[in-house]
């Protein structure tokens, strides 16, 4: 199941409010933000890439339950407004949630325009009965969560891709001061990896090598080499400097003799390695939805960033997998293809999105200028109609 579009917007009709939407069409708006399999957000600072990520992780937390409504709202996120769209192998998936401080107002789910859950309305389908039939749960809790595979299928959808969706926030540590304090008890059988949790890498090593055995590391071992970090092994094993003992990750580099582990690796060297461990576990255990990678090549060099969106790019080339990516750099814009970019412009209150699909012919205009990519946001090429900021 793919994420087609969504409109977002957070404390709606408040001084602080923010929505996502698509370009303004007819100079109205309101409209959708589409998708596509693999996409790139790009923008200037501030322009609500990264918050446009966290809003999509958000919601897929929701779904499966490994975040409450409450405690987005602690968070400050308790008031926010979702409509999305999904294609289900064909079936598509309309869902919409509004919740203010923490209390549900709305909740819907329609499949094919067929309505299956109206909240207000307290009716519910059951897949039993062939019909709605009311029901009630709690105001902070989503009809959603209280799923019931016979009875509402409609629902195992979404948890499994709020479930299944990977998250990985590039421009940080990325585990790198996570440790493992005993090899002994990672129990490769029954643990349950949250692939959202970029602390999990050692262990999620752990457990690739043992379900996988050589396929896993020697795939991991490409990777790193298609992106110029030539590596002989990669292990985890004690950690040689730290004050008690824990394990890490560790690598020998063919040009080296002394083995690095992850306290004495570049943070670029040692973020790459950590994305491709849970990326191929990912790959090798489960079907990802949906994969998130906030400020990809952050750290790396230009040949590095370059490679590293290549190999992304093949890996899930051919796949279902969705790759919803933002970046400042640009180097990577200047290596992704327009095709795959949406463009942010910042105005009062809302993040504008420009891309192939709702701008295509201001794209392939550009394409003809010999400009590269990054002129594309630096000139504001993207915007088609300056009147919209002029209204404003």
């Amino acid at each position: 199941m793919q994420l087609k579009e969504i409109k977002i917007s957070r404390f709606k009709n408040q001084p602080d409010e923010w929505s996502i939407e698509g370009k303004p069409l007819n100079n109205e708006f309101g409209q959708w933000l589409s998708f596509g399999g693999m996409n790139l957000i790009v923008g200037k600072n501030a322009t609500g890439k990264s918050k446009t990520i966290d809003a999509i992780r958000h919601i897929a937390d929701l779904f499966c339950g490994d975040v409450q409504i409450s405690r987005l709202n602690s968070l400050g996120y308790g008031t926010t407004e979702y409509k999305l769209k999904f294609d289900n192998d064909g079936e598509e998936i309309q869902y919409y949630l509004d919740f203010k401080e923490g209390k549900i107002i709305q909740e819907t789910l329609t499949v094919n325009n067929v309505e299956r859950l109206n909240r207000t309305e307290g009716l519910l389908y059951y897949e039993g009965a062939k019909k709605k039939l009311a029901f009630e749960t709690d105001d902070g809790v989503l009809a959603v969560s209280k799923r019931d595979k016979k009875q509402h299928s409609f629902f195992e959808t979404l948890y499994s891709w709020g479930k299944n969706l990977n998250y990985y926030p590039f421009g940080t540590l990325l585990g790198k001061n996570a440790f493992l304090k005993d090899i002994n008890l990672v129990k490769y059988d029954s643990d349950e990896v949250d692939l959202k949790d970029s602390d999990e890498v050692t262990r999620i090593f752990v457990m690739g090598q043992n379900q996988f055995s050589d396929s896993f590391v020697n795939t991991i071992l490409d990777d790193m080499k298609a992106i110029s970090y030539d590596l002989q092994t990669i292990e985890v094993s004690p950690l040689k400097k730290f004050p008690v003992p824990a394990y890490g990750l560790n690598v020998k580099e063919r040009d080296l003799q002394a083995i690095t582990d992850q306290t004495e690796m570049s943070q670029g060297m040692f973020r790459a390695l950590s994305l491709l461990v849970q990326l191929n576990y990912s790959l090798l255990s489960k079907t990802p939805n949906c994969i998130l990678i906030d400020d990809i090549g952050e750290g790396l060099d230009y040949d590095r960033s370059n490679s590293l969106i290549e190999l992304i790019i093949e890996k899930i080339k051919d796949s279902s997998i969705q790759v919803i990516m933002t970046t400042n750099d640009r180097f990577v814009m200047n290596k992704v293809p327009l095709e795959y970019w949406s463009v942010i412009q910042r105005i009062p209150k809302k993040s504008l999105f420009y891309n192939y699909r709702n701008s295509k012919s201001t794209f392939e205009e550009f394409k003809r200028t010999g400009l590269n990519n990054f002129d594309f946001l630096s000139y504001e090429y993207y915007i088609e109609d300056f009147e919209i900021e002029e209204q404003l």
